[in-house]
């Protein structure tokens, strides 16, 4: 009883368990002894261990707080789908607000389970087929894990931009060899011109040298 009377009142008085206690008179043989008794059970207990205990909880509290925020920020930014992440949609046709409403709303594929699961067996088509077959399992492999239709179709069109602009480099290309091959043959067709005319001119100064030698000889 002892120390549980010692707790109780020592933990709810402020000044720890000297507050209840009899105030001993300084001439007392014991004061210095149970001043020291009082301080360290004000130190210990009062601001060392109750600050630890309120330590814990407060960092567990945050940790929580932490932990929820992170949670509310996958949610916010991830779909709950696909698990595409909100990046993933920037400078497309379709953004994420509209992939996660439209495309890959989760009521949507809620109340198709639903339905499955409450529709006859013998009326499903395929494709129910196969997602009652899969709940069944507890397989998930028929949610679009990081696909959706308007990325790939996104991607299709960027395949064929890319397509079109490495056509129309080439169709540039040709036109610009064409245009080379053009400009080198009217330069082959100047250097035979010009040697034919060099020729020419050698012809007929060697005319000129064999009459200057027969007028000589004359």
């Amino acid at each position: 009883m002892c120390i549980v009377t010692t707790l109780n009142q020592g933990l709810r008085n402020g000044g720890g368990i000297g507050d209840i206690l009899r105030a001993p008179s300084s001439q007392e043989p014991l004061f210095a002894a149970r001043v020291v008794y009082d301080m360290l059970f004000f130190f210990i207990v009062i601001i060392i261990v109750l600050n630890l205990i309120f330590g814990v909880i407060i960092d567990t509290f945050a940790d929580l707080r932490s932990e929820k925020q992170q949670k509310e920020l996958i949610l916010k930014n991830t779909c709950f789908i696909c698990g595409l992440n909100r990046s993933a949609f920037d400078n497309k046709t379709v953004s994420f607000e509209e992939h996660i409403k439209c495309e890959h709303n989760m009521w949507h594929y809620l109340y198709f389970i639903v339905l499955v699961k409450v529709k006859d067996p013998t009326e499903f088509t395929g494709p129910e087929s196969y997602v009652y077959a899969m709940v069944k399992d507890r397989n998930l492999d028929w949610f679009p894990r990081l696909r959706a239709m308007s990325l790939a179709a996104d991607e299709g069109e960027g395949e064929q931009i890319e397509l079109r602009s490495l056509q129309n480099q080439l169709e540039n290309t040709q036109l610009v060899v064409k245009a080379l091959s053009q400009q080198l043959s009217q330069l082959r067709d100047q250097v035979f011109f010009f040697l034919s005319l060099l020729l020419s001119i050698y012809d007929y100064l060697i005319s000129l040298c064999d009459n200057y030698a027969c007028l000589s000889q004359w």
